[in-house]
């Protein structure tokens, strides 16, 4: 976890892959979590982010005390207005999405929120000056294709939750699918210069805090007085799809592309669509599984890409986790 000044030149190896499809299946569960946990969404998303930070400060302290010699450089100055600015759009990304599980099905809802690559493409061709070959472009525009297939078969016949307002859903699900797209962009920027725990436990801070004044001054949900099993769901929240998916994200995000790091999660919408089939009994077609296959077709292609670009600037690929 050293502090580090650039981004190393790499491939996606062997445990990149590992990693990958690890934060994939486990974001793939959140939507599932926080249907079955039944509370508003902006609560759900202040004990998410609320409990990963006090997770992420204590596997930091531990990780400096066993390398005594090297104490966290947290960011400061310009940097940690930057980490705050990643924090809000974290929380609006939450506490929106969430909030759109209940008026959409899973499986549209998630598929909107995760079309944000395409504002990603943009944002790492213009900012980071990162250059992608016709096939990786061609890999996300495919992805998204299936993505949006998904999303406009989903709204013809999927149901929605009772009560639900899929209007209203999916503008929420746009909006936090903006709000990602600009926690991603930060994080790439920052991520060259502090390590994953260094940069996160900040960024997750600053979500907690404003989503808790979201939901205790806005929309003012209740924040206790659940079941214990809501509160089970709600720490597996933590520990799934946060800490086992957007940490193992944002680790990544210093050796990858800012695409080629964050295509993968679209395939967050086959998961979650398979896991609201087989818990929640929304079932999922056969042109819908048609669509998911060109999903994580589109994201084979951007890694293959990926690797074989960078093993061209840099055949001898280093393997060690950074």
């Amino acid at each position: 976890m050293e502090r580090v000044s650039s981004t190393r030149l790499g491939g996606v190896v062997g445990w990149e892959y590992f990693v990958l499809a690890l934060a994939v299946a486990n974001v793939s569960t959140a939507s599932i979590l926080v249907r079955l946990a039944g509370v508003h969404g902006f609560a759900a998303a202040t004990w998410r982010l609320v409990l990963s930070t006090i997770l992420t400060a204590a596997i930091l302290a531990v990780a400096y005390a066993v390398k005594k010699h090297r104490k966290p450089v947290l960011p400061g100055g310009v940097d940690l207005l930057l980490a705050a600015a990643s924090g809000v759009a974290l929380a609006l990304h939450f506490d929106l999405w969430m909030a759109s599980l209940f008026h959409m099905s899973v499986a549209m809802s998630v598929t909107v929120v995760d079309s944000y690559p395409a504002v990603l493409a943009i944002v790492g061709f213009r900012l980071f000056k990162e250059k992608y070959t016709p096939l990786q472009l061609l890999g996300a525009v495919i992805a998204m294709v299936g993505v949006a297939g998904i999303a406009f078969y989903s709204s013809q016949g999927a149901s929605a939750p009772p009560g639900g307002d899929p209007i209203k859903g999916f503008l929420l699900a746009f909006a936090g699918m903006l709000a990602v797209a600009a926690y991603f962009s930060i994080g790439k920027g920052l991520r060259s210069r502090y390590s994953t725990l260094e940069y996160t436990l900040p960024v997750y801070g600053f979500a907690a805090i404003v989503s808790l004044l979201l939901t205790t001054l806005v929309v003012h949900a209740p924040l206790t007085g659940y079941t214990a099993e809501t509160y089970l769901y709600l720490i597996l929240l933590a520990l799934l799809p946060m800490l086992g998916g957007h940490t193992l994200i944002n680790l990544l995000l210093r050796r990858l592309s800012l695409l080629a790091a964050t295509v993968p999660i679209l395939g967050e919408p086959v998961g979650a669509a398979a896991l609201a089939w087989i818990v929640l009994g929304e079932k999922v077609s056969t042109l819908e599984a048609l669509l998911m296959v060109v999903v994580l077709a589109g994201i084979g292609l951007v890694l293959y890409e990926e690797n074989r670009v960078k093993k061209e600037i840099n055949p001898g690929l280093a393997s060690e986790v950074p």
